[in-house]
């Protein structure tokens, strides 16, 4: 009995090792299908690899040749060719404005700028050369701190960025303190942008243009302009001024007056006094003042913070 139980458990457990086998080779098979055709995708693409490489070869074959013969051009076709018409810059045909229109325009900028021969920074820094120059890097100028930034960031003044900043200064620099509304009519901006092209430098046959040579508002003697003001006695007077003006020379609807040159402070407090300037609390307040009195709040706010 035990013998014919032991022959079934063996017969069983072949048959079971016989289906494990098939199964494997099963496997195999599929395996080795798989890599069969793996390997007819791989020759497929090493082929069209071959033909790519042979075309790219062709190609620049065909790309040295036409260089080669552009080289050796015969001097008698160079001679052919017409001569490229000279580029001359004339001011007056720049496509971006009038020049003479925008020197009108310009007039409601002297009183901050001056342009030309002899122009010195004042209020706002001089605008000769002022296309590409970069934003807040005039040396000598005290900029603000946001023009600076502008600048340090790669703001430079080029024909886009100057039109924006005319239209509207403190949506390009927020707080610059060019205390200006802007000019909203478009052919302003072209004009006196025009105008501004003249004084620079590039290209160099564009000189610059005689002085503008804008008047005072005021015409005071030599002995006025030549008073030095008292800083201390300035700075005791400015605690009226500094009800409305910033002192850190912000600009919060009242126009800064920090750093201002000197004689601009001077000029403009008398153009006030004299009422040349039209606004009655300030014609009010300079009339109260004296020649030394405002020398020292010129030489006070000239200083800076």
């Amino acid at each position: 009995m035990l013998g014919a139980a032991y022959g079934w458990t063996a017969r069983d457990h072949r048959a079971q090792e016989l289906v494990a086998l098939t199964d494997r080779l099963t496997q195999l098979e599929k395996r080795n299908s798989s890599l069969q055709e793996q390997a007819s995708r791989s020759a497929d693409l090493h082929a069209r690899l071959s033909e790519l490489e042979t075309a790219l070869a062709a190609a620049l074959r065909d790309a040295e040749s036409a260089r080669q013969a552009a080289l050796v051009e015969t001097p008698a076709a160079e001679m052919a060719r017409p001569a490229p018409e000279p580029v001359v810059a004339d001011a007056a045909a720049l496509d971006f404005g009038d020049p003479e229109k925008g020197r009108e325009v310009f007039a409601q900028c002297t009183s901050c700028h001056q342009i030309g021969q002899g122009a010195e920074d004042r209020i706002g820094p001089h605008l000769n050369g002022i296309f590409g120059r970069r934003a807040g890097a005039h040396e000598g100028f005290r900029y603000s701190d946001d023009m600076k930034m502008m600048g340090a960031d790669g703001l430079t003044w080029e024909l886009a960025n100057l039109d924006a900043y005319l239209e509207n200064p403190k949506a390009l620099v927020s707080r610059t303190r060019m205390n200006f509304a802007g000019l909203k009519d478009p052919q302003d901006r072209s004009d006196i942008l025009a105008y501004l092209r003249q004084f620079s430098a590039s290209p160099q046959n564009i000189p610059e243009a005689a002085p503008t040579a804008q008047p005072r508002e005021v015409d005071l003697s030599p002995e006025v302009l030549a008073i030095v003001g008292d800083t201390d006695y300035g700075e005791y007077l400015a605690s009226e001024c500094k009800t409305c003006h910033q002192q850190d020379g912000s600009d919060k609807g009242i126009p800064a007056i920090t750093n201002w040159p000197t004689e601009d402070f001077v000029v403009a407090m008398h153009a006030y006094k004299r009422q040349i300037r039209p606004h009655p609390v300030m014609q009010m307040m300079a009339s109260r003042l004296s020649d030394e009195e405002i020398a020292a709040l010129a030489a006070y706010f000239a200083q800076g913070e």
